[in-house]
């Protein structure tokens, strides 16, 4: 492993007794060498999508490992360079020459939405190739219809936002739920972060982007999680530490505002749509009329509701409808 970036940071001891200061974190060698063109790459009008996931499994240190790297990015983007040779002794340290920009604020979402959003803030206020972790760390991820709102934001935003360039970093329980159009052909690399037998964190697999599509490809034809992930080899594999760019407190209480918001949202969307379902079944099995409707609900609840609002619902459910049966 090798002290990377200037950035200055404190160790403490077990009691939180301050031992001494240190430049830079520690990055295994073969990663940041992976890493390293990465900025060259965006100079070609490319953006650039990482993966790092953690075999369906949480608290692995998956938003650590992202952290870490994404931090080392916006590092070189600003013109930081980490010169080294083949033993991964470092030769020379070169300092950015603009501000690093990665923080807990401007840098890390947690949905799709909010994806798209800060994306296009970062580009009005700094402009293109902006680093941005996107942290889906949820354990309903196994949900279907969960991972259909992922894939179906994951297409918005590239549709919206792929002009910018920037560097998204994708933090997800299980590499294998993501559709297959980010998993292999927009995504570059894929860290899998995983705990030893002795249920010691800190380890990781790295796939470069021909090994992840082998991976995705060979492992989708295998069942349960740990045989999916043994479906071919890593490029490499190495460890990486407890260090974060952010306070983790700060962020731990953030994404925990983030996920809970996600399921107040959630909840709102299953009510609309068992309203919607039902005005569906006053009109379709009851044969009401969108006017009887609309009536009934001034008259019982003094709730205005038009008729065009219920024919645009009925029309949307015979989209739903359509769309299960396969038209």
């Amino acid at each position: 492993m090798v002290l990377v970036t200037d950035i200055k940071r404190t160790v403490y001891k077990g009691d939180k007794k301050k031992e001494k200061e240190i430049t830079g974190f520690y990055m295994d060698g073969y990663l940041m060498k992976n890493l390293n063109p990465i900025p060259q790459f965006l100079k070609k009008s490319w953006d650039c999508v990482g993966i790092v996931s953690g075999r369906g499994k949480v608290r692995v240190g998956k938003s650590t490992m992202a952290a870490q790297v994404c931090y080392y990015l916006a590092w070189l983007l600003a013109g930081g360079q980490m010169e080294v040779d083949d033993k991964n002794k470092i030769l020379e340290v070169k300092k950015p020459t603009s501000p690093v920009r990665f923080n807990l604020k401007e840098n890390v979402v947690f949905s799709a939405e909010q994806l798209q959003s800060q994306a296009m803030a970062l580009y009005e206020k700094y402009g293109k190739n902006q680093v941005i972790m996107y942290d889906e760390g949820r354990q309903g991820l196994e949900s279907a219809r969960t991972m259909e709102s992922l894939n179906k934001g994951m297409e918005d935003f590239f549709q919206e936002c792929g002009f910018m360039g920037h560097v998204i970093i994708i933090v997800l329980p299980n590499y294998f739920k993501l559709h297959e159009d980010y998993a292999v052909a927009r995504s570059i690399f894929l860290i899998d972060v995983f705990a030893d037998k002795n249920f010691s964190r800190g380890y990781f697999n790295f796939y470069n982007e021909r090994q992840k599509e082998y991976l995705y490809f060979f492992g989708k034809k295998r069942v349960g999680v740990t045989a999916k992930y043994m479906a071919t080899n890593e490029s490499f594999w190495g460890r990486f530490t407890q260090w974060l760019p952010f306070n983790k407190e700060e962020y731990d209480e953030i994404k925990k505002s983030a996920i809970n918001k996600k399921r107040r949202t959630r909840t709102e969307r299953n009510l609309l749509l068992m309203r919607n379902i039902l005005i569906w079944l006053l009109v379709k099995r009851g044969k009401w009329k969108n006017n009887e409707i609309s009536k009934a609900m001034k008259a019982d609840w003094d709730f205005d509701f038009s008729t065009d609002r219920i024919q645009h619902i009925i029309s949307d459910m015979n989209e739903i409808k359509l769309k299960e049966k396969g038209f």
